[in-house]
C-alpha cells in the first residue's frame, strides 16, 4: 500500500498553487496589455473579475493536484467541493456582472472583488455544510 502524503506534500501543494496563480496573473496581464494597452485591469469589471476571481480556483487546483488528491475520505471531498464551488461562484458572479453591465452599472473594483469572493465563500460553506451533515444510508453500512 502506498504511504499517504506528508507535510512536505502539503507545502509543495501550496507552493505549486501559488506558482500557478502567479503564472495565471502574468498571462492575463500580458494578454490584456496586448489587447487593451491603455486600460488598467481595474477599469473593466470583467477583466478585473477574470483576474481576481480565478486566483483562489487556480491555487486550489495546484494544491489539489499535489496534496489533497492523495488524502482520500472527507478531505478529498472537501477539496473537490472547494474547487467546484470556486468555479460555480466565479461563473455566478460573472453572470451578475453581465446583468449589472446591461443595467448600466459598473461596480467599483473593490466591490467587484469582495462581492464575488463572498459569493464563492457562501457557496463553499453551504455546500460543505450540506455534504458533511448528511448521514450515510443504513443500506450502505450493511453492504
Amino acid at each position: 500500500m502506498e504511504p499517504g502524503p506528508d507535510t512536505c506534500d502539503k507545502d509543495l501543494g501550496f507552493i505549486f498553487g501559488v506558482l500557478l496563480a502567479i503564472i495565471w496573473i502574468a498571462l492575463l496581464l500580458f494578454v490584456q496589455s496586448a489587447l487593451f494597452p491603455r486600460q488598467s485591469f481595474t477599469a473593466n469589471p470583467f477583466t478585473a473579475w477574470l483576474t481576481v476571481g480565478l486566483i483562489p480556483f487556480v491555487m486550489m487546483v495546484g494544491n489539489y493536484l499535489i496534496y489533497h488528491r492523495k488524502l482520500g475520505n472527507i478531505e478529498t471531498v472537501r477539496s473537490v467541493i472547494g474547487l467546484t464551488s470556486n468555479l460555480l461562484g466565479f461563473l455566478l458572479w460573472f453572470a451578475v456582472l453581465v446583468v449589472l453591465h446591461l443595467a448600466g452599472y459598473a461596480p467599483p473594483y473593490q466591490v467587484n472583488a469582495i462581492g464575488g469572493l463572498l459569493v464563492i465563500l457562501v457557496l463553499y460553506l453551504a455546500w460543505d455544510w450540506s455534504a458533511t451533515r448528511r448521514k450515510p444510508r443504513a443500506s450502505a453500512e450493511q453492504g
